[in-house]
């Protein structure tokens, strides 16, 4: 996952924010979804209060309308330059061959969510630099426009803030730490030169780990010393933020040694009390297969037993009593095209990332498009906990033998 600092089902395309709560799809680029975490309101209306207030000190002539306005506008641009910059992450990582899921602004800036690590050290090195080569540019480009008249105007001040915004963006992701860009960067440099990815992985998230340390002590002067409680604590959360995301990785890497290899085919469980045919009836599915069997998830299939859509209880329930009869669940099913799933040679790792995904309790999981059989999120669980149990029994026995 690229980050910048400061930096499923489409219906109602929201999917889980950054931050656990809810984000919107407001866009489409290059086939990347662009969305908006809950969490950015709360940003873009903080900035743009600063931003008017520094245009009411420069500006004391210009009047409160035009100032907002300018304000909510530079806002917009800024998070606009943010989505660039993640461009340049996702732009360069489709070149090489690794997909995109979307990219999201949130509280903290923004962030490309990327379907795989990189391949080779080469890679994390290229995807990593672009971002901040794309602020780093816009930088010198607002700040040379800004050069252009010495005369004070709205506009001056706000394309000049856009230029010292963007400037101040690439620099401080090129900071050593994971998980920002300059933590990848030393990440994929340690990795060509060890061959090891995991090892590179925890020197880069250490490095992150020790930027956020001083990131929040930095916020702690700041607020005694300094006297500026706002300024001191946005420090000391950001700090905080970057300390909890430079820990991920030694999570991700766990998992990984868990469940990477172990494929989900032997976790499967049958779907026969599940399937239905498209054009059975809303009524009668209610009647002889969730109230029957407790099911709450519906598969429906063609003969060949390919998938063609799924249905929630919640979603046929939601049909009007009068209208059940002659509703098929062909009319009320997402799509199979639409649904989330895994493949049968997927690994219990990559099940677990698409449960999280889709934000399920249950996949139907897909052998050339025929449906095989559910992937529960109970199972995958139980699996860790045998993993860890059979870990620890390890080491204990390797403790007593030493």
């Amino acid at each position: 996952m690229a980050k910048s600092m400061a930096d499923g089902f489409e219906e109602p395309r929201r999917r889980g924010g950054v931050l656990g709560g809810t984000a919107w799809r407001v866009g489409r680029v290059a086939g990347i979804d662009i969305g908006i975490d809950q969490s950015w309101f709360l940003i873009f209306f903080l900035i743009a209060l600063s931003l008017s207030t520094q245009l009411a000190a420069a500006l004391p002539g210009a009047s409160p309308l035009a100032r907002w306005g300018v304000a909510l506008g530079t806002s917009a641009l800024g998070f606009g330059s943010i989505v660039m910059h993640e461009l340049g992450h996702s732009l360069v990582a489709q070149s090489l061959g690794v997909r995109v899921r979307s990219i999201t602004l949130f509280l903290f800036g923004g962030v490309a969510q990327l379907e795989s690590e990189p391949r080779r050290p080469s890679h994390e090195v290229a995807i990593a630099l672009a971002g901040p080569a794309v602020s780093l540019s816009l930088g010198l480009g607002f700040g040379a426009l800004a050069g252009m008249t010495s005369e004070a105007t709205l506009a001056r001040e706000a394309v000049t803030w856009l230029g010292r915004m963007n400037l101040a963006l690439g620099l401080f992701n090129l900071a050593p730490g994971f998980p920002l860009d300059g933590g990848r960067v030393l990440r994929g440099v340690v990795w060509a030169v060890t061959g090891d990815f995991a090892r590179s992985t925890r020197i880069a998230a250490a490095g992150g780990a020790l930027l956020a340390a001083l990131m929040m002590v930095a916020g702690v002067l700041v607020v005694v010393a300094g006297r500026d409680l706002v300024g001191g604590l946005w420090l000391v959360f950001l700090g905080w933020f970057l300390l909890a995301a430079s820990r991920a990785p030694g999570g991700e890497l766990e998992l990984e040694r868990l469940l990477g290899k172990v494929s989900i085919a032997g976790l499967l469980e049958p779907v026969q009390q599940a399937t239905v045919s498209g054009r059975e009836s809303v009524a009668s599915v209610l009647a002889s297969h969730v109230l029957g069997h407790g099911v709450r998830t519906l598969y429906a299939v063609d003969p060949s037993g390919r998938l063609l859509g799924v249905a929630s209880l919640r979603e046929l329930a939601a049909v009007p009593p009068e209208a059940r009869a002659t509703t098929a669940v062909a009319d009320v099913m997402v799509p199979a095209a639409r649904a989330h799933s895994v493949a049968v040679t997927d690994s219990a790792l990559e099940g677990l990332r698409r449960l999280a995904e889709g934000r399920v309790n249950q996949l139907p999981a897909l052998d050339s498009g025929r449906l095989v059989g559910v992937l529960t999120r109970e199972r995958l669980l139980v699996l860790l906990e045998a993993e860890l149990r059979l870990r620890k029994a390890g080491a204990s026995a390797q403790r007593k033998a030493a």
